[in-house]
């Protein structure tokens, strides 16, 4: 690599330019798809989501079990919380007993709110009395 002086890149300023264009048509744009979605927005998003998974998850929890749900995904329904681990109202963990399978649609409307009248959890425990 030629080392250049301060004094030849005020000689060659269209050099220079030149330069930098090549060099930044290269790097990665910040945008990742169209809308204008900040790239590292996501990026924080994403790790900040699987921290407050790791953390919400309990020293009890069945890994094996959830792994499990995890692997067998039915065709068209994702994974949901139960009870959200950042909900509004309550947090809840990361334990099988927490997981359901929503379509993308429901998934996508309850968001990260808990209603305990709709839940399975609260109609079995109605159910005991």
């Amino acid at each position: 690599m030629r080392k250049f002086s301060i004094a030849w890149y005020q000689a060659n300023p269209a050099y220079v330019a030149e330069q930098n264009r090549i060099y930044d048509s290269k790097q990665p744009k910040h945008s990742y798809r169209p809308g204008g979605v900040d790239y590292w927005k996501t990026k924080v998003a994403a790790h900040k989501s699987r921290a407050e998974r790791l953390n919400r998850m309990p020293a009890w929890a069945d890994e094996q079990k959830i792994e499990q749900i995890f692997r067998d995904v039915p065709d068209g329904l994702e994974i949901d919380h139960i009870v959200p681990l950042q909900g509004e109202l309550v947090s809840g963990l990361n334990v099988h007993t927490n997981l359901q399978y929503l379509t993308t649609k429901e998934n996508g409307r309850k968001h990260n709110h808990f209603c305990p009248r709709r839940s399975i959890i609260y109609r079995a425990t109605i159910s005991l009395f």
